[in-house]
């Protein structure tokens, strides 16, 4: 006889956003399958809730089945509705937002940093090696661009940069930007659309540093040509990373699994659902049993790596404050993690002139080492110049195909229209018992870039 562990997963299974919550629950499935608990349980019953088109009824709905833990739901709106309307231990890894602080959510997880702070790794990036960068100017817009210009001012003020920041409405990016003054660090937050114009007029100026938020797309960047060289962008994760974890297996190893059980690659979403997985049942395993209290305890004592990073709570905001959004950086027509310093695959190039440029490194000849090179001199394993592998990206929440280098943060999910039919939970039975675990980019999260943004 089997003693399942019961766990639900709130998120839109049907409407505009139903990819995503696809991708969630394969993620949980994988989970689900490979976890092993301490007894009684001996396997894991995940049950999704549609979040669409009433997240706040989904999570009502979860909450009166009496699981042992809820995960969810995706975005900052949605999420505010839903973890409102229930003092349940609530795992959040689809809404990164500072507005989930302890002190307003006590029963919240919170999984990622806030989408919001990738402007910190940014200013840090450059503080390292440069001394004497302090104007910086922050282009901002969307739901998400007070918070970030909040976080951006406090973190600008501790590394002592001044800011003068502009927040535009959407489809006004050229004009805020035209009349921009002169900085030394360049900050743009806003849709992929506004971006690509916004690049267009501003990164012709000597920057010394210039990052994006959506420009982590190597087809829709290529229009920028050259410009698009040492430009920085928030990131995601590193599906082929094989540094080893504190809890669960690497990257590497959760791409394989992942992609033999559903004949698809991991996404971003996928990675953060099976990851949320993971940590409660480290949790679990702490303390030993299930109740709110007791893993709410063990979540904020715990200081663990996984194949997305560090997970480390702040004690007094809630945050999480282990994992940092991941800085990458275009050099010779591919981006490369630049930062956090521990986990760069490439040296931060400031000034952004410095960077490579497609081709070759700076200073390289035209020898016979250029031969057998694509036209962002890679050769035919990958490899540029400078010896480096391409990094692979991590695919869309929409599709299975991988789209260009440098996958970054999903946007934010609106919140979907009220009304329609209650939310619809979908079982998925008695995952088989697993073999444990061995032992890792801002909107929310998922693939963007210069164009048409995509939910997910």
């Amino acid at each position: 006889m089997t003693t399942p562990l019961p766990v639900a997963l709130v998120t839109p299974l049907t409407g505009p956003d139903a990819a995503v919550g696809l991708a969630a629950l394969r993620g949980m499935t994988l989970w689900a399958r490979d976890e092993r608990l301490p007894p009684p349980w001996d396997e894991i019953g995940v049950t999704a809730y549609d979040a669409y088109p009433d997240p706040v009824r989904a999570m009502r709905a979860a909450v009166a089945a009496e699981p042992a833990a809820v995960f969810g739901p995706v975005g900052a709106r949605a999420a505010l509705a839903a973890l409102g309307a229930t003092d349940r231990l609530v795992i959040n890894a689809g809404a990164p937002s500072t507005r989930f602080v302890r002190q307003s959510f006590p029963h919240i997880v919170n999984m990622a940093a806030p989408a919001s702070t990738w402007p910190r790794g940014v200013l840090a990036a450059v503080r390292s090696v440069d001394r004497q960068a302090r104007r910086v100017a922050l282009l901002a817009s969307g739901e998400m661009a007070v918070e970030l210009t909040s976080v951006c001012r406090a973190a600008a003020r501790a590394q002592g940069y001044e800011v003068v920041s502009n927040t535009f409405a959407p489809g006004r990016g050229g004009a805020a930007a035209r009349p921009l003054a002169p900085a030394d660090v360049l900050i743009v937050h806003g849709s992929a659309e506004d971006e690509l114009e916004i690049a267009n007029i501003l990164l012709r100026r000597s920057w010394r540093a210039a990052a994006f938020s959506t420009a982590v797309s190597a087809e829709a960047t290529a229009t920028l040509g050259a410009l698009r060289e040492g430009l920085l962008a928030p990131a995601s994760w590193a599906p082929d990373n094989a540094d080893e974890t504190g809890t669960g297996p690497t990257a590497r190893q959760f791409s394989a699994d992942f992609t033999a059980l559903h004949g698809v690659p991991p996404t971003t979403t996928a990675a953060w659902a099976y990851v949320s997985g993971l940590i409660l049942g480290r949790c679990i395993r702490l303390c030993g049993r299930v109740g709110d209290a007791s893993l709410l305890a063990a979540a904020r004592g715990l200081d663990t790596t996984t194949l997305l990073g560090r997970f480390r709570l702040d004690q007094a905001t809630g945050l999480q404050v282990g994992h940092q959004v991941p800085i990458v950086q275009w050099q010779s027509g591919a981006s490369w993690t630049v930062w956090p310093r521990d986990s760069a695959r490439a040296p931060f190039h400031h000034p952004r002139w410095n960077a490579p440029p497609p081709g070759g490194l700076a200073g390289a000849s035209d020898g016979p080492d250029t031969a057998g090179r694509d036209a962002a001199g890679r050769d035919a394993a990958g490899r540029d110049p400078a010896g480096r592998r391409a990094p692979a990206a991590a695919p869309d929440d929409r599709s299975a195909q991988a789209p260009p280098v440098g996958a970054g943060p999903e946007p934010t999910l609106p919140l979907p229209s009220q009304g329609g039919a209650g939310p619809r939970p979908l079982r998925l039975g008695r995952p088989r018992p697993g073999l444990g675990t061995g032992g890792f980019g801002t909107g929310g999260f998922g693939a963007g870039g210069f164009g048409a943004r995509r939910p997910g």
